[in-house]
């Protein structure tokens, strides 16, 4: 069962970004699936790291973008990005060491992380990306090395 489902609103602009972002959708919705499916602790703990890791990493690419396209929100952005990611590391923590129960909360969290985040923050970049292109007439960077 599916807790998010993607569809072209999410969209950025960016293909790395857009692409990784609907990675992030299926591993939340993967997470999501074995917490009702009620799987051993293991199982969701492990997939609660790929989410975490997988995030970071878009997170660094999000921001080398942001950097190349030289969107002048990037430390408010990257500091949004530390504050979320703390998060899911200290519910990682307390699942782990069996401190936490997987209730409402939490999933709310999880599904908030993402959907708030692409809605609000990644906005703001998506239309500084469609101003500056605009504006140069020129496509917007579309790796995380900036490259077309």
């Amino acid at each position: 069962m599916a807790l998010l489902s993607w569809s072209n609103q999410y969209l950025i602009g960016n293909d790395l970004i857009d692409t990784e972002h609907e990675e992030l959708f299926r591993l939340i919705n993967d997470f999501h699936t074995l917490w009702v499916e009620a799987r051993n602790r293991q199982d969701i703990a492990k997939i609660l790291h790929q989410l975490i890791v997988y995030a970071q990493m878009h997170f660094q690419h999000e921001e080398k973008i942001m950097e190349d396209a030289g969107y002048q929100m990037l430390a408010e952005h990257q500091k949004i990005h530390e504050s979320m990611i703390d998060k899911i590391f200290e519910l990682h923590a307390s699942y782990a060491e069996g401190h936490l129960r997987l209730e409402i909360e939490t999933m709310k969290f999880v599904k908030s992380w993402l959907l708030d985040h692409i809605l609000d923050h990644d906005y703001r970049f998506r239309n500084y990306l469609a101003r500056t292109q605009n504006a140069s007439g020129e496509a917007a960077p579309q790796t995380a090395e900036g490259k077309s």
